[in-house]
């Protein structure tokens, strides 16, 4: 059950990368000790602080539970210098749970990290992302996720 999830995953995370930006893989913990799998692709686009003005991205997060969540939304990352950058991004999406009921199955994520440019074409970061149902439910837990994440520009 779990190689089946996990290789749909991939497969569509990879389905859209031939118009992707970069490509982003993940792994990392929930403060409860289970671990997740984070998969992305971003658009390119102008940099700037304009919300209007942010990339479009996708996003799987698949969990340790076999929760999945899949979703869309905007991303950016602010250069603090040549080498190094904050990302964010927010994306409403699809939460489909299998042992962890977070109160619903539309939840928004939302996420901050640090990272670190390579020469060439990719980067590495540390970010935390919550998810969360804004709400919509009266059971609002939230999940949240610490994960290093590496970049790959095209």
């Amino acid at each position: 059950m779990f190689l089946s999830r996990f290789f749909l995953l991939i497969c569509c995370c990879l389905s859209g990368t031939p118009f992707a930006q970069n490509l982003v893989v993940g792994t990392g913990v929930d403060p409860d000790g289970g671990g997740g799998v984070v998969l992305e692709y971003h658009t390119g686009g102008s940099f700037s602080e304009a919300v209007s003005n942010w990339p479009w991205a996708t996003a799987i997060r698949f969990d340790a539970d076999s929760d999945l969540w899949a979703g869309a939304g905007v991303h950016q990352q602010f250069a603090l210098s040549e080498q190094f950058f904050v990302e964010a991004s927010f994306m409403p999406g699809y939460y489909n749970p299998e042992d962890t009921d977070l109160g619903g199955n539309i939840h928004f994520r939302s996420l901050v990290g640090l990272g670190l440019k390579f020469r060439g074409s990719s980067a590495v970061s540390i970010t935390i992302d919550h998810l969360s149902n804004g709400g919509l439910t009266t059971s609002n837990p939230g999940s949240e996720l610490v994960t290093v994440r590496y970049t790959f520009d095209y």
